[in-house]
């Protein structure tokens, strides 16, 4: 305990002698890069002419017409993924004619998607065993950057320009064998979690509920920690999922669409490249993260979306559905708000739906008629609220499952070293299996519209990414044998012999988590149990 000690403070005036943050140089560093990668992407395709908008502009593009097919916006009888009325929802115009596909074009993008996603798992994986090896003893999270910080981060600048060289020599990516609604739906299942984790200090709605509301609806109301706390502590390995698959679903076509979503997987991957930094934990750059979509939606929608008359504007519903959520649930991560009086907190949404109401006063359906698409905007939030309350009972399921079915020596016990190999391999099958289903709905061409495709997936992702927590969580136990709720069960009295899951996976109402959970100076940074 003295040595630990002794250690602990030596770190932390290694930290406060420090004149530059390491994290906050990779941070900018990465942003830098991004920028010119996207500066570079643009030139390329300028000199190349390329010019492809969208499906809406293809026989007005100088080279379109001979790059790619146009979109089936009338069905082709016998033609695989255009033959429906719902075709041209479901149609990824940025992919080769299949005459112009090879073996070749497709095997290469699919090593290189697996190649980049199994080393940075390996990162993060190297990582957390780092950090819960037993005979580490120095604070979880810094302001300077170590090895598994340089790695990922040096590994996502090699594969993005991998993908841009990519792109001009073969073409095609993941697009032309797993669904579009795969990449929409891996990003919606990031987003869903992202609101599970968030939920213990800013609740669902206007910062409701969290811990610090009282009284009995609330406390009724409010979701049990455990299951957000594993979110937390594992949600590394699907975020990079998300955006690893995500990135290379889409080849690095110069359109502005493309551009804000590559800014997007790149951000992320650059917050994991940040693990167990404080700036990791920066609430106004995760709040960036978050809502980054909204921006993102509103371009790629306005960019695809087909002329305003017809009615098929399809930004109204993207912007104003993200918008819901950033004025009703993300805005209130930020820390002021937690001393801000209680009917502040709907002022913005009040000035969101204000601005709805005029935009869809002069936005008009397919019969010209104004305000009747003003119920569109409720589509995109209720999705994510009825998927997050999903995502949660699917994982205290699996929780409740487990403390049923073993005991507690059992889930406190170090794994031998084939249980490990069997659990990291079954973690690897179940994220095949996502990539499989989602292949197999391109293959046999499912004729359902985009949009419900995209919500069964993110229900099914939800599902393996919750199992693929619970499979991986026994790995990354201490060397000594203890995992941290085991020990904190201990040091309350508090050992699981009621079949509570709470006991292992600590809540905030079971202990006094004022300090943990305090502040930090800056405001915009709090210190978390769980790896945050």
């Amino acid at each position: 305990m003295e040595e630990s000690t002794q250690n602990q403070a030596q770190y932390k005036r290694q930290q406060s002698s420090s004149i530059f943050r390491g994290d906050v140089i990779l941070w900018a560093t990465g942003m830098v890069f991004i920028f010119a990668l996207l500066a570079a992407m643009f030139g390329f395709g300028h000199v190349r002419q390329w010019d492809a908008q969208s499906g809406y502009t293809h026989n007005q593009s100088a080279t379109s017409q001979t790059r790619f097919l146009p979109e089936p916006v009338e069905p082709e009888p016998g033609v695989a993924g255009r033959s429906d009325p719902s075709a041209s929802g479901r149609w990824y115009y940025w992919q080769l004619p299949p005459e112009k596909v090879t073996a070749w074009s497709r095997i290469f993008v699919w090593l290189c998607y697996i190649g980049h996603q199994l080393t940075i798992w390996g990162t993060i994986y190297y990582a957390q065993r780092k950090k819960t090896s037993a005979d580490f003893s120095g604070p979880k999270y810094s302001k300077q950057i170590s090895v598994f910080n340089i790695v990922p981060f040096l590994l996502n600048i090699i594969f993005h320009v991998l993908h841009l060289a990519q792109t001009h020599i073969t073409y095609d990516a993941l697009a032309q064998d797993v669904s579009e609604a795969s990449s929409q739906g891996s990003v919606i299942m990031m987003l869903v979690l992202v609101l599970l984790m968030e939920y213990r200090d800013r609740g669902l709605f206007f910062g409701w509920p969290t811990a610090q509301h009282k009284d009995k609806i609330s406390r009724k109301l409010r979701f049990s920690q455990a299951p957000i706390n594993l979110v937390r502590k594992y949600h590394g390995y699907a975020f990079s999922w998300a955006v690893i698959y995500t990135f290379w679903y889409h080849p690095m076509e110069n359109t502005w669409g493309h551009a804000f979503g590559f800014i997007h997987t790149w951000m992320v991957m650059l917050q994991g490249s940040l693990m167990y930094t404080s700036l990791h934990r920066n609430r106004i750059w995760r709040l960036v993260l978050e809502s980054w979509v909204t921006l993102h939606g509103l371009i790629v929608a306005k960019q695809t979306g087909g002329p305003d008359l017809n009615g098929t504007a399809l930004w109204p519903m993207f912007c104003f559905g993200f918008l819901w959520l950033f004025t009703m649930t993300q805005l209130f991560g930020l820390t002021f708000w937690k001393k801000a009086p209680w009917w502040t907190k709907a002022i913005p949404f009040l000035c969101y739906l204000a601005v709805c109401v005029w935009c869809y006063s002069w936005i008009p359906d397919k019969n010209g008629n104004y305000f009747v698409r003003l119920q569109e905007i409720i589509r995109i939030p209720a999705i994510e609220y009825i998927c997050v309350i999903f995502a949660w009972f699917v994982i205290d399921m699996f929780l409740r499952i487990k403390t049923k079915l073993t005991s507690t020596e059992e889930r406190s016990a170090s794994p031998s070293p084939f249980w490990e190999t069997f659990c990291i391999g079954c973690f690897m099958l179940i994220y095949s299996l996502m990539v499989l289903v989602s292949f197999l709905l391109q293959e046999f061409d499912l004729t359902l519209d985009l949009i419900a495709l995209m919500v069964i997936l993110v229900f099914i992702f939800i599902l393996g990414t919750g199992l693929s927590f619970m499979i991986i969580e026994p790995v990354m136990k201490k060397r000594s044998g203890k995992t941290q709720a085991t020990e904190y069960s201990k040091s309350v009295g508090m050992a699981n012999t009621t079949g509570d899951v709470s006991a292992e996976y600590p809540s905030d109402d079971q202990s006094d988590m004022t300090k943990k959970y305090a502040p930090t100076n800056d405001g915009n940074n709090a210190a978390f149990q769980s790896d945050h």
